[in-house]
């Protein structure tokens, strides 16, 4: 996988980038854009690939014709590049919420005249498509919200089935089952280590959810594409994971190897 966009269908593409100071990471940072009568982008990458993102969107739409900017949650790999898209997409509105006009504070980078606030189960119309907000059962920041088209049948499951995988992949059919379920089943440790804590009830009730929306794609934030003949697996293996045993995150014996190898390359 390189820096260039990734088409799921006629008018939905992703947008994916690695970290521009760690080319080497395998946790790629992902946007959308939908076009049509009235293009959306979702979510606006990371700051430190702001040139590589940009040239991905430019590719796929011209900045004047955005009408909307959906954001899922306010952590920087997702709202990095929001400000230049306030300036450059002059015509679009922002749809936000109101958690995330509040831990961006009421003088924050969105201007209320430009948003919509939506919530968890709402809809928008973007020209002829219709938009649902459906939160993903993992998330990192309580904002979250991801993004269903009902037209294309893409969900943007935000940092939901993320995953780190041993190379590059656009989507997981190219890797090794074993491979993608692992990793599919250690990365929502990493960001919500309080699914160790949930009810298996509730728990099975927020990915049927996702399963009720009946998805040709997800697309994740941080994982390859999970296409409609991989998505049941997908969704038992998020099932099982809050009985998996708790995997330690690296810490510092891991830090002094990651210096110690820099050192001497």
């Amino acid at each position: 996988m390189t820096d260039t966009h990734l088409p799921l269908d006629a008018d939905v593409t992703v947008i994916r980038t690695l970290p521009a100071e760690d080319p080497e990471r395998r946790i790629p940072i992902h946007s959308l854009v939908i076009t049509g009568s009235e293009p959306v982008l979702v979510d606006c990458g990371s700051s430190a690939s702001g040139d590589e993102w940009w040239a991905q969107v430019e590719a796929v739409v011209d900045p004047p014709d955005v009408r909307w900017v959906f954001v899922s949650h306010d952590d920087v790999d997702h709202t990095g590049n929001l400000s230049q898209v306030l300036e450059r997409c002059p015509d679009a509105t922002v749809v936000s919420s109101w958690l995330i006009d509040q831990r961006q504070g009421v003088d924050g980078p969105i201007p209320r005249e430009r948003s919509r606030w939506l919530n968890d189960g709402e809809t928008f119309d973007a020209g002829e498509r219709r938009l649902v907000a459906l939160r993903p059962p993992v998330y990192d920041a309580p904002s979250t919200r991801g993004l269903y088209d009902v037209t294309s049948g893409v969900y943007w499951s935000v940092d939901c089935f993320g995953m780190v995988v041993p190379y590059a992949a656009d989507e997981v059919s190219e890797l090794d089952r074993d491979v993608w379920e692992d990793a599919l089943g250690a990365f929502p440790q990493l960001i919500a280590p309080w699914i160790a804590e949930v009810d298996p009830l509730r728990w099975r009730a927020a990915i049927g959810r996702v399963a009720g929306l009946d998805p040709k794609v997800i697309a994740s934030a941080h994982g390859p594409v999970i296409r409609r003949r991989d998505i049941e697996r997908a969704l038992d293996v998020l099932a099982e994971v809050p009985r998996l045993p708790i995997a330690a995150p690296p810490g510092q014996r891991e830090l002094e190897a990651i210096l110690a190898s820099t050192n001497t390359s």
